[in-house]
């Protein structure tokens, strides 16, 4: 016959278990920008709310965050996002859920790219400037497994830094409303 001291450990343990597991795993702070539903499974570990500032878009390769080229400053109301995926999950899917979820919504994908191919300061601006990211609101991941996406709809403008991990996926998201060349 079980004791009920056994069965109450067991059933405690089983509890434990259940809210530590990623069904249950929990936004830090914030909520998805409306036009851009989150990728299945994340959740925010950084947010920012809509302000109006100015924020860099990489328009090309970035081989040295110091050197001014590939690059547009923008001045509109800009929405940070700082989204974890675990398990983590290959950059092209989650590139490829964003990709058709842009287009469905009349965006047109103005610049990407993929590892190398980015520049070796992609992340280094996206992440560790504060031209784009503030500092210290996304955790960065820094290995050639990123893939960046810029799309456009008139004045409106989503950046997204994907990157993947040992442990888990990053997705670091921009949107810049009413968008304006920096004065």
């Amino acid at each position: 016959m079980e004791r009920p001291a056994s069965r109450y450990r067991c059933v405690l343990a089983l509890a434990s278990f259940a809210l530590s597991s990623p069904l249950f795993a929990q936004d830090i702070d914030g909520q998805d920008h409306p036009d851009l539903p989150r990728y299945p499974q994340s959740v925010i570990d950084g947010y920012r709310a809509p302000s109006l500032e100015e924020i860099v878009i990489p328009t090309g390769p970035i081989a040295d965050v110091e050197v001014q080229t590939n690059r547009d400053v923008l001045e509109g109301k800009v929405t940070h996002i700082d989204y974890r995926v675990k398990p983590a999950t290959a950059p092209l899917q989650i590139e490829r859920y964003y990709e058709d979820l842009l287009r469905k919504a009349g965006f047109l994908i103005a610049y990407s790219c993929v590892g190398p191919s980015c520049g070796r300061d992609m992340g280094a601006l996206i992440l560790n400037s504060g031209k784009v990211a503030p500092v210290g609101l996304a955790d960065g991941l820094f290995n050639d497994r990123i893939r960046v996406i810029i799309a456009r709809r008139a004045d409106t403008w989503v950046l997204l830094h994907i990157a993947e991990g040992p442990d888990r996926s990053q997705i670091f998201q921009a949107v810049v409303e009413n968008a304006s060349p920096h004065r």
